[in-house]
C-alpha cells in the first residue's frame, strides 16, 4: 500500500480524533451535559450520514444479499456491547482499582477498528468525519475512566494509545482487502453505525427539559449532515 497524503489524512484524522476528546476528557470529563451534547450531536450526525450516503451506496448493486450484511453489522455491535457495556455511546464507569476491564477495551478496539474499515475506499470523507465526530465524545468518557484507575500514568495512556490506534489500523486493513468485498464491508459498518446512533438517539432521559435540548441537537445534527453531503 501506497502511503499517500490521502492515506495519512485518514489515519492521522482518526487518530487525533481520540486525542482531541482525551483533551477535552482531562479538562471536561465531569461536565455531563457537554458528553452529553456531543454524543447526541454525534449519534445525529452518524445516522443522517447513513440514511443520506451509506445506505444508497450500499444497496446500489446487484447482491440481493447486501442487506443481510447489514443485519450481521448491527448484531455484531450488539454482541460487542456485552463486552464493551456501552463505552460507544457514554456508558461506562469504571471503579477506582488497578484491574484492567479488558472487555471493555476489546469491545472497543473491535468497534473502532471495524468503523475504519471503509474509509479508505470511499470517494468522499463524510463518513470519515462521522466517526471522528463520534470518537470525540467516546474518548472523553474513556479518558475519564481510565484516568482514575489506580494504575500508572504510562499504563493509562498505553490504553488509550491503543484505542487511538484501533481505526487507522481497521482503515489500513480495509484498503487491502479484495475490492469485491468492499460494498460488503461498508454494508456491514452501515448496521453498525445503525444500531450505535438509535442507541444514543432514542435512550431515555432524565428530564423533559433535557428532551427538548436533545431534539434540538438531534436538528443540528441532521441539518449538518444535509449541508454536508448535499
Amino acid at each position: 500500500m501506497l502511503f499517500n497524503f490521502a492515506v495519512m489524512f485518514v489515519i492521522l484524522t482518526l487518530f487525533f480524533s481520540v486525542v482531541i476528546g482525551s483533551i477535552l476528557g482531562y479538562f471536561f470529563s465531569k461536565k455531563e451535559f457537554l458528553t452529553k451534547f456531543l454524543l447526541t450531536f454525534s449519534g445525529a450526525f452518524f445516522l443522517a450520514i447513513a440514511v443520506l450516503e451509506i445506505f444508497p451506496e450500499v444497496y446500489h448493486t446487484d447482491n440481493s444479499f447486501i442487506g443481510l450484511f447489514v443485519l450481521a453489522g448491527l448484531l455484531f455491535q450488539m454482541l460487542v456491547e456485552s463486552l464493551s457495556k456501552g463505552a460507544e455511546h457514554g456508558h461506562v464507569h469504571f471503579k477506582k482499582s488497578s484491574s484492567l476491564p479488558a472487555g471493555i477495551f476489546w469491545g472497543l478496539f473491535l468497534h473502532s477498528f471495524f468503523e475504519g474499515t471503509p474509509l479508505l475506499n470511499q470517494s468522499s470523507h463524510h463518513l470519515l468525519w462521522a466517526i471522528f465526530i463520534h470518537n470525540i465524545p467516546v474518548a472523553m468518557v474513556l479518558f475519564g475512566a481510565v484516568w482514575q484507575m489506580k494504575i500508572s500514568k504510562l499504563s493509562k495512556l498505553s490504553l488509550i494509545l491503543v484505542f487511538a490506534l484501533a481505526g487507522p489500523m481497521g482503515a489500513v486493513v480495509g484498503e487491502n482487502i479484495p475490492e469485491n468485498l468492499h460494498q460488503i464491508m461498508l454494508a456491514f459498518v452501515a448496521g453498525i453505525f445503525i444500531h450505535i446512533s438509535t442507541v444514543i438517539l432514542f435512550e431515555s432521559t432524565a428530564s423533559h427539559k433535557f428532551k427538548a435540548q436533545k431534539i434540538l441537537t438531534v436538528l443540528l445534527g441532521f441539518a449538518v449532515a444535509y449541508l454536508i453531503v448535499f
